[in-house]
């Protein structure tokens, strides 16, 4: 709650300091006369139209003409991927010939048209180019406005186990998933606005409203299946303000080598350098910025199952919907990028922040915050994106510390096992199911301690359509899971296909494996009786989860998708002795705006 105060004392200097900044100034862009490439069999094809724009070029560009002026754009009209010969020749339209600078005229150096009716300016004596105002696609947004809808039902037939654990005394259904089957469905929607207050400045908000359980209510399964089941089901819709933050990039390139920005529900199209900053502030999901991966990233559109969507051992910062208040600084060049995260842990175990007092409706009792800085999450990750063979992949490395009032496995095992404790409860399995995420269990053990861990997260194109990717992990699992899995080491790969070979090139085939353990101490812990944030059977027959889910996206339009997701998952919650669940099934409704 502190940073949250301290937040909304800051963020206005931090707006007027921001909004303050004068624009870059916009790179010349020049108007071209018709001109043609003439090849080795003394054939002549066009090579830009009439009014093709053309901008001052870098000396690292390789298509050049004599004025200086590099090519922009992509058009398959004219010189296509069949021009093999060394385009050395430019011929306008009253004859006259001009050595041409360059490599081969590649595809991606070929200029489109000037909009009809550009205004002229300025002549340049060097190629008769003639200046206008620079070419955009679009114009940089002043505000936008998104919507999404998504609907998923999820369910499985019976499945045998030795054993289930009744006994938990907070939620009564029990922390096993039931061997009887059971069907579940979420619903969420979301409301994002984002509005420029200034130079490369930028402040988003998103409301949201969710219903819905997820399977037993989030618990018996620690790779959980539905990433829409928020930690906190309800029966009729409940309203948050999950995001408001500030986004500011300071541009470091001056101008010279820009890339477009796209719209998208957290920014606003526009222009930034290769080369920048982006400091964010604010509440947001610590997932909006670490830790993302091509094609395993968002339950609403691939992969439903949580340790897909984000690494399982990374226990990251969140309240029970999955967001919370902090700072991230991005630091950017064209390969590589370096993220560093400074982020709030809620005062209890898998409960919301205090902010959710006032932004939840209706509000949630256990809402609170550790101090400022005391309680805390800090994650740094190192990106480097590369091409194999012109496909692009990257290589993410992440490490993070948490540091909370949290329990330990040893102790709580000690503490079970006291004979004052079992005098009062008569075994060490009714003491440990007695934790709430504030009193009881193992929390009646919470001290200030830190758990760390490491994380390595790969994606990679290996065709036009097929893409692959893994994501490994390990905590130093000593103390409780606070926010996320209870998994202390994990390893997950996929492949996800485009659906061009089947001429639905927006359709989406994906397929994966996951296996998820604990650590030596978590299993004592579960194998004494004890509750993790997902699992907890009473006793353990320790075996590591194995999950494998495929996934059939259809785009029925830009803005409907729907989904039939299938997993399997063998050992769930770290037990042998329940299981195999053979069959999960899962349908997803989405719509976007």
């Amino acid at each position: 709650m502190r940073f949250f105060l301290a937040l909304a004392v800051v963020a206005p200097w931090c707006v007027a300091l921001f909004a303050q900044q004068p624009d870059a100034p916009a790179p010349q862009v020049f108007e071209a006369p018709q001109t043609s490439c003439r090849h080795g069999d003394g054939q002549h094809q066009p090579l830009y139209a009439e009014g093709a724009m053309l901008q001052p070029s870098q000396s690292d560009v390789p298509f050049q003409d004599p004025g200086g002026f590099r090519l922009m754009g992509r058009s398959e009209r004219a010189c296509g991927s069949n021009c093999g010969s060394a385009c050395s020749l430019l011929r306008d339209d009253a004859g006259g010939v001009e050595p041409w600078i360059g490599k081969k005229a590649e595809m991606a150096a070929i200029a489109e048209p000037a909009p009809e009716g550009a205004p002229q300016t300025q002549t340049t004596a060097a190629s008769g180019l003639t200046a206008v105002p620079p070419k955009s696609e679009a114009p940089p947004e002043k505000y936008n406005l998104h919507y999404q809808y998504t609907l998923t039902g999820m369910g499985y037939p019976s499945f045998s186990a030795r054993y289930t654990n009744p006994a938990y005394l907070v939620f009564g259904t029990g922390s096993s998933l039931p061997t009887q089957g059971q069907a579940r469905e979420t619903q969420s929607t979301d409301l994002y606005f984002g509005y420029r207050l200034g130079f490369n400045t930028e402040f988003h908000i998103d409301t949201l409203f969710w219903q819905g359980f997820g399977l037993n209510n989030t618990y018996g399964i620690d790779d959980f299946p539905d990433g829409e089941a928020f930690k906190v089901g309800v029966r009729y819709p409940h309203f948050s303000i999950a995001r408001f933050f500030l986004r500011k990039t300071i541009n470091l390139g001056g101008g010279k080598n820009e890339e477009p920005v796209e719209d998208d529900e957290l920014t606003l199209r526009g222009q930034q350098d290769t080369d920048h900053i982006t400091i964010t502030i604010g509440r947001y999901s610590v997932k909006d910025i670490f830790d993302n991966n091509q094609y395993a990233n968002d339950p609403r559109t691939q992969f439903m199952n949580w340790s897909l969507m984000a690494n399982a051992i990374y226990d990251y910062p969140a309240d029970a919907l999955g967001f919370t208040t902090g700072v991230a600084i991005e630091w950017n060049t064209s390969n590589w990028t370096l993220r560093y995260g400074w982020n709030q842990m809620s005062k209890y175990r898998n409960q919301m922040t205090a902010e959710d007092l006032y932004l939840t409706v209706p509000p949630e009792a256990n809402s609170g915050d550790g101090k400022i800085f005391q309680d805390w999450s800090m994650v740094t990750e190192l990106e480097h994106r590369h091409r194999l063979r012109s496909h692009p992949g990257a290589v993410r490395l992440l490490v993070f510390d948490d540091r909370t009032n949290m329990g330990s496995y040893k102790a709580a095992v000690a503490l079970a096992n006291a004979p004052a404790t079992l005098a009062v409860w008569g075994t060490p399995a009714k003491f440990l199911a007695s934790a709430n995420g504030i009193t009881g269990g193992i929390d009646d053990t919470h001290a200030l301690r830190n758990t760390w861990g490491v994380g390595l997260n790969v994606d990679q194109e290996l065709t036009k359509n097929i893409g692959v990717f893994s994501r490994i992990g390990w905590n130093c699992g000593q103390n409780e899971s606070f926010e996320f899995t209870d998994s202390n080491w994990t390893a997950s790969f996929g492949t996800s296909i485009q659906g061009e070979r089947w001429r639905l090139p927006a359709d989406v085939l994906g397929a994966a494996f996951i296996t998820s353990g604990a650590s030596k101490a978590n299993q004592a812990y579960l194998a004494a009786g004890g509750i993790g944030i997902l699992t907890g059977d009473g006793a353990l027959s320790y075996s590591p989860e194995k999950v494998v889910e495929t996934y059939y996206d259809h785009q029925f339009s830009s803005h409907i998708h729907a989904t039939l997701d299938y997993q399997f998952v063998d050992d769930p919650a770290f037990n042998r002795a329940r299981g195999p669940v053979n069959a999960i099934f899962g349908f997803r409704f989405h719509y976007e705006w």
